[in-house]
């Protein structure tokens, strides 16, 4: 059996979801000092665990639980010497199992990447497109041009669109609604990430992308739709909503699960307006 024990991410997973599987990986670390990770790679932040073989392991146990993880008991089983090798095959996509925000913002620094800051008058607002518009995942929604428009109005900022921002119907109507809106498209994945991470004010699209970006920043405001994958009634074992953070303002809206393009603009008429902004206490509500 090997001496430490070895968390390995069994299967490879894009940008942001490989960025918080690591930060899990980083808050087992810390229980289990020891603790070897493999298949963690990640260039653009300068982390590289490679795959570590199976082949000496003796005990293998399989993780395959989505978002919860069970500290306790994997750092019992590790120091118990039950199992020498854990394949995890999650995303962990949940605020506690996180570490803290700025060990968080240490484990992925890029001083030398430099990218416009957008300041307090803009407001940013990451598109997320592309695959998404073929509704692959109930939970991955597009955000409804008219919520933007809500926002601008109310707070009177400048709209800085970025992002997947390919020509389609949907692009194009958010085109047609903000004539005199900067839009940017993609730069590059990690110049796209410090572009939402330097923002001062920052609309969080469904996209753990986005969603990621926002929270590592020092924005004086986040708006956060929940909606889709961030409404903890319809996904329930996703928790993504920071809800001790002052820079937060949610907006809650009706349950709509992702369509495919052609009936996007339909089905965001259909719940115009129909959103609201709520407090954290009732968010927080068991």
């Amino acid at each position: 059996m090997n001496a430490d024990p070895v968390l390995h991410k069994d299967i490879p997973t894009h940008y942001a979801n490989l960025m918080i599987q690591y930060m899990v990986a980083r808050r087992i670390k810390l229980i289990i000092p020891n603790l070897r990770l493999s298949n963690f790679i990640m260039p653009y932040w300068n982390i590289c665990h490679e795959p570590i073989l199976e082949n000496d392991a003796s005990k293998i146990c399989a993780i395959s639980d989505e978002n919860h993880f069970n500290f306790q008991r994997i750092s019992y089983l590790a120091e118990s010497k039950i199992y020498d090798y854990f394949k995890w095959r999650g995303y962990g996509q949940r605020l506690d199992n996180f570490p803290s925000k700025d060990e968080c913002r240490m484990m992925f620094s890029r001083s030398d990447i430099q990218v416009v800051k957008y300041g307090p008058e803009c407001l940013v607002c990451p598109v997320r497109g592309a695959e998404i518009l073929d509704a692959i995942h109930p939970g991955y929604t597009v955000i409804p041009i008219d919520f933007y428009s809500d926002i601008v109005e109310q707070t009177g900022l400048y709209p800085i669109f970025m992002g997947q921002i390919a020509d389609n119907p949907y692009v194009r109507a958010l085109r047609a609604r903000f004539p005199r809106a900067e839009f940017i498209p993609h730069m590059g994945a990690i110049e796209d990430f410090q572009t939402i991470r330097s923002a001062a004010n920052i609309v969080v699209p469904v996209s753990t992308f986005g969603w990621l970006a926002a929270w590592l920043s020092y924005a004086q405001r986040i708006i956060l739709p929940v909606f889709g994958m961030f409404n903890p009634k319809l996904f329930s074992l996703h928790d993504l909503l920071p809800l001790g953070d002052p820079a937060y303002v949610f907006y809650e809206f009706p349950p709509q699960p992702a369509v495919a393009m052609d009936k996007l603009l339909d089905a965001h008429a259909a719940i115009r307006g129909l959103w609201r902004r709520v407090d954290r206490e009732e968010l927080a509500r068991p």
